[in-house]
């Protein structure tokens, strides 16, 4: 029943329009530019386990300067997948064809396999490297920014503001993440969308019940300061899953360590409709351009 309720809950955060088919632009024989083209390659390996892939979107004439946004899925923490977020790959192409895009899998928390908090920070620094591994190839840049909705946007935050291993995420964007894993409120709280306590999900995902102290180490409020990179944050005003101060109090103090960032607000649920998506991506692109 809980994984029902947790696919239910993956499907809320961004309606996923399926893969994408490669394919290839032919060079325009007026304008060739460098000849190099649109490419997007799927299922690129980064370990061992079934989870640990990656889908790369390289746009035409890229170069060692083209930047890169890596998108991670939501889901609780314990499901989802990169598939979800799909319909955001394809607005952000739309909006800035000349960023590359990575979508990335990670193994999903689950006490019986032992997949936590640090499994994941491990899977992200993992497709990171990888993918500077092969920049040559790919023929992009090393500098990133990094985005995710809901689960993925707290595991966006709290490595680009705790982790960072490469040196190279230069902005970060959440899209109705949790800041405060140590919110005792919600985690002492049961919620219908989620399928029974907050707290179990989040001692599944952190590794242990709760203990304030390692439960602030995975709070992106908790770890950012005055050095963080800049943040921006969409959050929906009737969100039932989320706490919508959560994001507030995250602003605010982003505010107070004069860390640039930039927060909106939108009369939604846990999700963005394609209005509001539209909307998001004329705010979300001139910020990662101003950042990367």
């Amino acid at each position: 029943m809980k994984t029902l309720l947790f696919s239910r809950f993956a499907l809320i955060l961004v309606v996923s329009v399926g893969f994408i088919s490669c394919k290839k632009t032919p060079v325009d024989p007026v304008n060739p530019g460098n000849g190099i083209n649109d490419t997007i390659i799927q299922e690129v390996s980064y370990g061992t386990h079934a989870r640990q892939t990656y889908d790369i979107y390289l746009p035409e004439n890229r170069d060692s300067t083209t930047s890169v946004v890596l998108m991670i899925h939501g889901g609780a923490w314990s499901a989802g997948q990169k598939e979800d977020m799909n319909s955001l790959v394809n607005k952000l192409r739309n909006k800035w064809p000349e960023v590359a895009i990575v979508n990335m899998n990670y193994r999903l928390a689950s006490n019986e396999d032992g997949i936590h908090h640090d499994e994941i920070m491990e899977d992200i620094s993992a497709v990171i490297g990888d993918v500077i591994a092969q920049q040559n190839s790919y023929q992009i840049s090393q500098n990133m920014a990094v985005m995710g909705a809901s689960a993925g946007g707290q595991l966006a935050m709290i490595y680009a503001y705790r982790y960072n291993q490469f040196n190279n995420i230069k902005c970060v964007a959440n899209f109705f993440g949790p800041s405060i894993i140590s919110d005792w409120s919600w985690y002492n709280s049961n919620n219908i969308w989620l399928g029974g306590n907050v707290g179990e999900i989040l001692a599944t995902y952190v590794g242990q019940p709760w203990d304030t102290a390692v439960y602030d180490g995975v709070s992106p409020y908790w770890n950012v300061d005055a050095n963080s990179q800049p943040t921006i944050i969409f959050h929906g005003t009737l969100d039932p899953i989320v706490p919508l101060y959560q994001s507030q109090w995250m602003s605010n103090k982003l505010d107070g360590l004069n860390v640039t960032n930039e927060y909106y607000e939108y009369l939604a649920f846990h999700s963005f409709d394609n209005n509001q998506t539209n909307d998001i991506m004329n705010k979300l692109v001139p910020f990662f351009k101003a950042n990367l």
